[in-house]
């Protein structure tokens, strides 16, 4: 989600229960399955194209009675969004055939009954061309991870951003805070709040009980974080390497549940 208005509209957020839940949990193991699906193909260094890639992840969301979130979703052409190289998100697929040591990013929703579930892996085909591209992956993960356990009821959405800021940039990497993570709702798959890599824990509402949203951490290869929206006016490019990882998560009385867990 690209920055709007950070932590506005608080009191219009909607609290969600059972009956999201239960359906959301549907939805979030779809995602989860085809995004390890996704990675497995990776891993064995499949001769998919990208395109082909996102068909993958679309026949097995539909097969699960399930919808693609983002397939026209404000026009998007397919299920998945494949961002490869300094491809930071929202990368259209296509006939391109991964190479060896591409680094590359999928982004993919389902959704049933109306309750959405949002996440996001990258990983690297065949051989990493430098350390440095493993490293900027697991710390991108890292920080998801991190950030999700400091969610609890009444701390701030804040402590989300701080989290991740402080991860990316001891790590020496580049923070993008224009893109982040998001509300979730019934068919929105992007609402208030937006949830900034780079903020202060004092910051923006409280956490509580039946919340839902997208956390996405965004990093950098270097010390510039700016971006560009390329022709197609959807493949958002970085000056270099990215990475990006995403969870959807509930929020309980005493627990955060990870509700795309893989």
């Amino acid at each position: 989600m690209k920055v709007t208005n950070e932590f506005a509209e608080m009191d219009l957020y909607q609290l969600k229960g059972e009956e999201w839940l239960s359906r959301q949990r549907i939805a979030g193991k779809v995602a989860a399955q085809a995004l390890s699906t996704l990675i497995k193909l990776v891993k064995d260094k499949t001769k998919l194209s990208t395109l082909e890639l996102s068909k993958v992840a679309e026949d097995i969301i539909i097969s699960n009675q399930c919808t693609p979130t983002f397939k026209g979703y404000k026009g998007f052409p397919e299920a998945c969004c494949i961002s490869v190289n300094n491809e930071l998100v929202h990368g259209i697929p296509k006939e391109y055939y991964l190479q060896d040591g591409d680094i590359v990013s999928f982004d993919l929703g389902a959704t049933f009954e109306g309750a959405i579930a949002d996440s996001a892996v990258t990983c690297i085909y065949g051989d990493a061309k430098s350390l440095e591209h493993v490293r900027l992956i697991e710390i991108t993960e890292l920080a998801l991870l991190e950030s999700i356990k400091k969610i609890k009821i009444d701390a701030r959405v804040g402590i989300i951003g701080e989290t991740i800021y402080k991860i990316g940039r001891n790590n020496n990497f580049s923070v993008v805070s224009n893109y982040g993570g998001h509300g979730l709702s019934w068919n929105l798959p992007h609402t208030t709040p937006f949830i900034s890599n780079r903020a202060n824990a004092s910051e923006g509402m409280r956490f509580q009980k039946g919340m839902t949203f997208a956390i996405e951490p965004l990093f950098v290869i270097g010390q510039d974080n700016s971006t560009k929206i390329e022709n197609d006016n959807w493949t958002v490019t970085a000056k270099n390497i990215s990475a990006h990882f995403e969870h959807s998560i509930y929020l309980h009385e005493d627990k955060v549940e990870i509700i795309t867990q893989r």
